[in-house]
């Protein structure tokens, strides 16, 4: 199922949705760099696949025969008809005289693959015609329904009229002429692949990506499994001869570059530059990418300054280094025959075990995988298997409970190569504890002020509970998320960072569990869907849907609540504190707030209150629903729509011992059987105390601790500690003096970590 939960689903999601064939064409100078591009050059340093960086003699033997001379025959060939724009009449001439290429080779399985196109071009020039990429197949041996696509497209254009002439030698004629110089040269060599090959010259790419966009979209539509899809375009331009090539990434599927650009390495003399673009919408790669297939994209090194105009012609082209770079997409792509990159990595955490599991191929060169297992992200990983595993799934039962582990994976072929690592899953084994975890969302690299804090210690009262600043120097685990039943979410302020896929899939694992979640916070929809528009409907594809029950949100500008009233059983008034404002001069009241429309299962539990009449703007939210809740056999959520912070200090600490009391139905505790604890250990001894009690603590590494002590007011009474203390156990006095007799919250901060006890003083 999909869910939809950080702005980056949501957009894919979108691109999911287009249909090819209907969509407006993007501007022909949408894909020329506007800016210098900022990335990084591949390291040589670290040999990722093979025996020491090994270079095949089959395949060293093969690129050797990449041709500069036929390089530059086909790009002559082209530039011959004058125009290859996708309205002009020549265009299924071309596509036709491409195929009887491929058929001139040897091939059998060659086709026209013809698609109509409605195309509004700057609003000027409506047409509807046919368009034909060009599909040359060679079929795997032993997995030919996987499939490895190489290509480009064989369209020009040229400014200021594309009918008349448009040369396109280097824009992009080069790529036409690599994929010819490859298949040739496969063919003479009576290649056979283990997966399926797939020639791609695409159509009707100038003006809106059309060509892939359809293959891409059929692609999904009738289940193809495409490995890889190496894209071409513009790789001839070298004036100097600088031995330097571009290689784009694309986000989830990054390692398809790297796989590339470690081939590159051991097979040509070009440097490798990997722009920190995360996504070249410009070209054909692009398509495949929005439809989730992985993909990576080679460019020249210097962007050609006769894009696009007469001058792309054969004289501006330096076929020699056109044929270098033919000969590293050469190599990838029966690299990719011989070892795999291991693909589809996925941890799933669950109660009893980490569960792995991965794409299984059918390749007959692979012989097994390799998995390895760390407990620090991006180094340290020890193998788990002791022989070789068939795949596609491993559960691994070693893993201690409520822990972080991270897990790679690697390729074996029957030399007993290892390829390339897979990418990193984070995983866990879920061990709950009934300490309470509140997760504070922050922007970039914030902290929560302490005065916010005071006020959730206060308000949290007796209930032990552990504190997470979830920040860009701390994010938020799943080892983490793994040790908590309970979690208390809280957003305090209208600015806050939107959480990753990543975090979603946490979460998603945490849910499906059994854990239980509270979010508090402005604009849920926002932070949850990314949500800007109202009102706003969500089906169960939502992640706000899905596990908080909404169906639809609102929000009305200059809206003002000064209380929530209860529905709920168990709940009571949750009144905003007079002292409080979000602007000095409305004291005691929030403002456009959303509310809410419960989703089948869900409950109101909290309606608005305004001071203002219901036909004004001020009181035209009254009664709607500002609080919903979701009590399931499965998980429980509970959804307000306005921080915690702002309620009056009684009413709020009354509304978490009713939550975690008669909602989340787990006793509130730490159960002396659990394996866990908070990770500083803050431990006060004797409690209650008269005259003076020792406060101790671990910390795991050396930082700066403070240690601080509030009374229920949230109001601090003694600072014991601010400095930098050694990994260890430490020991504090907490003298008694003139503090009056109470409970006061002991709290430890250090680094990311927070820990808090109750210390009760009796006289």
């Amino acid at each position: 199922m999909k869910t939809i939960f950080s702005p980056l689903v949501l957009f894919l999601a979108f691109g999911l949705m287009l249909n090819a064939s209907q969509l407006k064409a993007q501007q022909y100078f949408d894909e020329k760099p506007a800016v210098p591009l900022l990335g990084k050059w591949y390291k040589d340093g670290a040999v990722l696949k093979g025996s020491a960086g090994s270079v095949d003699p089959f395949i060293q033997s093969c690129i050797t025969q990449v041709n500069a001379d036929s390089i530059r025959a086909t790009l002559v060939h082209l530039q011959n008809y004058g125009t290859r724009f996708l309205l002009a009449d020549n265009r299924k001439e071309i596509a036709t005289w491409i195929m009887e290429r491929f058929l001139s080779f040897g091939y059998t399985n060659v086709k026209l693959d013809s698609f109509l196109n409605y195309l509004n071009w700057s609003g000027i020039f409506i047409d509807t015609t046919w368009q034909y990429n060009v599909v040359c197949t060679m079929e795997g041996a032993t997995a030919p329904a996987e499939e490895y696509i190489i290509g480009g497209h064989y369209d020009s254009f040229c400014a200021p009229d594309p009918f008349t002439a448009a040369p396109g030698a280097n824009d992009n004629a080069t790529a036409v002429a690599a994929t010819f110089e490859i298949a040739r040269i496969m063919k003479k060599m009576n290649y056979q692949p283990e997966a399926t090959i797939k020639f791609i010259l695409f159509g009707a790419e100038e003006l809106g990506l059309f060509g892939s966009r359809y293959d891409a979209q059929v692609a999904r539509e009738t289940g193809r499994d495409i490995r890889y899809m190496l894209n071409m375009d513009m790789i001839s331009n070298n004036p100097d001869s600088l031995k330097q090539v571009k290689i784009y990434k694309y986000i989830y599927t990054e390692w398809a570059a790297d796989v590339m650009a470690d081939v590159f390495s051991r097979y040509t003399d070009l440097d490798v530059f990997i722009p920190d673009v995360p996504a070249a919408g410009g070209s054909d790669s692009f398509s495949y990418w929005l439809w989730g297939w992985p993909t990576a994209y080679l460019e020249e090194m210097e962007f050609s300054p006769n894009w696009h105009l007469l001058t792309d012609s054969v004289k501006n082209c330096n076929t020699e280094y056109c044929a270098e770079i033919t000969r590293g997409a050469f190599a990838t792509l029966m690299e990719e025959q011989m070892l795999p990159y291991p693909q589809g990595l996925t941890g799933v955490s669950s109660k009893e075990a980490v569960r792995i599991t991965w794409k299984p191929t059918a390749n007959a060169n692979v012989a097994g995988f390799n998995l390895y297992r760390s407990e620090i992200p991006g180094s340290g990983y020890t193998k788990l298997n002791d022989t070789l595993l068939a795949g596609p799934e491993y559960s691994d039962n070693t893993a201690a409970g409520g822990k972080d582990y991270y897990y790679i994976l690697k390729t074996l072929n029957m030399d007993m190569e290892e390829s390339i690592a897979s990418n990193e899953v984070n995983a866990a084994r879920f061990e709950f504890t009934d300490t309470l975890l509140v997760v504070a969302t922050l922007k970039g690299h914030k902290s929560t002020p302490d005065s916010v804090k005071n006020y959730y210690s206060a308000m949290l009262d007796t209930i032990p509970f552990a504190w997470h600043e979830m920040n860009l120097d701390n994010p938020l685990t799943i080892g983490k998320v793994a040790r908590y039943r309970n979690i208390l979410w809280l957003i305090n302020g209208l600015d806050f960072d939107f959480p990753s896929d990543t975090l979603g899939l946490k979460l998603l694992s945490f849910f499906e569990n059994g854990g239980n979640m509270m979010f508090c916070g402005f604009t849920p929809s926002r932070y949850l869907a990314h949500n800007s528009a109202y009102p706003t409907q969500f089906d169960t594809n939502y992640f706000i849907n899905r596990y908080f029950k909404v169906d639809s949100v609102n929000r009305k500008i200059n809206s003002f609540m000064f209380r929530a009233n209860p529905v709920g059983s168990n709940y009571d008034t949750l009144n905003v504190d007079s002292t409080k404002y979000m602007e000095p001069t409305f004291p005691g009241e929030l403002y456009n707030i959303e509310v809410f429309t419960p989703a089948a299962g869900a409950g109101v539990i909290y309606r608005f209150d305004s001071r203002y009449p219901p036909n004004s703007s001020q009181g035209i939210m009254n009664g709607k629903a500002v609080g919903i809740e979701y009590l399931g056999e499965d998980f429980k959520t509970i959804l307000i729509s306005f921080p915690l912070y702002y309620i009056d200090t009684l009413d709020a600490r009354r509304l978490m011992e009713t939550v975690l009391k008669y909602k989340f139905t787990k006793p509130v505790g730490i159960p002396e059987s659990s394996k866990l604890s908070d990770a500083l250990a803050l431990k006060v001894f004797p409690n209650p105390f008269r005259d003076l009690t020792s406060l101790s603590f671990t910390t795991s590494e050396s930082s700066v601790v403070k240690v601080k002590v509030y009374n229920m007011q949230g109001v601090r009474v003694a600072n014991l500690l601010d400095k930098k203390l050694d990994a260890g156990t430490h020991t504090l006095r907490l003298r008694a003096g003139m503090l009056p007799p109470g409970i006061y919250n002991v709290v430890v901060m250090s680094g990311g970590s927070v820990s808090t006890a109750k210390a009760v003083l009796i006289r």
